[in-house]
């Protein structure tokens, strides 16, 4: 199962990538016993961090975002960097947050594999 979510980001701004989706918390009735996450996000241009964090667990401070195509999903497994054990009903933080002064497109597709 995943999920793939565009996010225009405006210039100098943060935002939670999975904000407001289903995903947010990890649903404890699709996951009972939690899942096995992975994160990929790619960004039009440099100058966009991501941080990743996974109920109380800080999976990734502040790195720089690959850099893809607009409207073209992460491809598995060459743009997923990163994964996490995510328990049932803990909060998934994807944020992304623009340093260069401009507008930015983020592509983010994450996966989940139940435990």
């Amino acid at each position: 199962m995943q999920i793939a979510v565009r996010t225009a980001l405006p210039a100098s701004t943060q935002a939670n990538l999975l904000a407001g989706t289903q995903f947010e918390f990890l649903p404890a009735r699709m996951f009972p016993r939690g899942a096995f996450v992975e994160f990929a996000t790619l960004t039009d241009a440099t100058g966009v961090l991501r941080t990743v964090q996974t109920g109380a667990d800080v999976a990734e401070e502040e790195s720089p975002m690959n850099i893809g195509t607009i409207n073209v999903q992460p491809v598995y497994p060459d743009n997923f960097t990163l994964n996490d054990f995510v328990a049932p009903g803990e909060k998934i933080n994807l944020k992304a947050r623009d340093t260069s002064g401009a507008a930015r497109v983020i592509m983010s597709l994450v996966r989940f594999t139940p435990i």
